[in-house]
């Protein structure tokens, strides 16, 4: 099985820990004649139309799969504008329950996230990974702090509050804290302490502190079926079947009578033996 590792906006030449070969791609939409004009051609809008050009709401998964020629684990990392290709994709319930992590540096800015809002409940329950990395400017601005957007158009629909949780070497401590629920994780850095713009010096460490031990098993399971989610799973059904097998005894005699009389019965014979005895 080969696995791959997608990179958005910014892609190095190797990557340490992983499984031995797994890809490195990156995705390129002005190689692909869509960028934006102005001074940043990898605006938000060019990536979008990449996702639009390799399938879009049909689906960009079984695109990315037979033209790189993938058949085992699927990874992204975005950066920065890279959320335009990102949250339409994972908004694709086939799409995202092809991909086992997403990483994202920085790379939540604005409203209308439904796509990282359902990988948000997904990874809370350790379906999928889906860790990230923000810069807050202390603004209300969710097109320049997407740390704020982060927090009021990601957490707050999904109904998340994730507990403090524990930096993983090599990650820096970051000043705002580190939050994790599952296979759900946050470092909060502030502005100050890691500006948006220099996301990328920790791009390495944070594959290091959280694809690779998740790929290993050791965060929440190891991709779609992972352990916990299947445990969670397992949990529901089983508590659904309680629930179902309590209902039933709580209705048996008017439900079935003749099976409540045939308890009676067997209960009698059961007397009867043991009077024998």
């Amino acid at each position: 099985m080969t696995d791959a590792v997608f990179f958005l906006k910014a892609t190095p030449k190797t990557v340490e820990g992983l499984p031995p070969g797994t890809k490195v791609i990156g995705l390129d939409p002005v190689a692909m004649g869509l960028g934006c004009g102005g001074a940043d051609a990898y605006c938000s809008t060019a990536y979008s139309s990449m996702w639009s050009a390799l399938g879009g709401k049909s689906g960009v998964m079984p695109t990315l799969r037979k033209k790189y020629g993938i058949d085992g684990r699927v990874a992204f990392v975005s950066f920065s504008a890279g959320h335009g290709f990102m949250n339409p994709l994972l908004a694709n319930d086939s799409d995202r329950n092809d991909v086992s992590a997403v990483l994202l540096l920085d790379s939540t800015f604005g409203g209308g996230k439904t796509g990282y809002v359902k990988t948000a409940i997904d990874a809370a329950f350790g379906k999928r990974l889906l860790a990230t990395a923000t810069s807050d400017k202390q603004s209300t601005d969710a097109l320049q702090n997407g740390d704020y957007a982060w927090r009021e158009f990601v957490l707050k629909p999904a109904d998340l509050n994730p507990p403090a949780g524990s930096v993983r070497p090599p990650m820096p401590t970051p000043d705002e804290g580190v939050f994790q629920q599952g296979a759900l994780i946050y470092y909060r850095f502030s502005h100050k302490q890691l500006p948006h713009t220099s996301m990328g010096t920790i791009q390495s460490k944070f594959i290091q502190a959280t694809l690779v031990p998740y790929w290993q098993g050791a965060i929440g399971g190891s991709g779609p079926g992972g352990a916990t989610w299947v445990k969670w799973v397992l949990g529901a059904l089983a508590a659904a079947g309680a629930i179902y097998a309590f209902t039933q005894f709580r209705k048996g005699p008017a439900a079935n009578p003749e099976g409540f009389d045939l308890l009676e019965e067997e209960a009698e014979e059961e007397d009867e033996g043991l009077d024998d005895g």
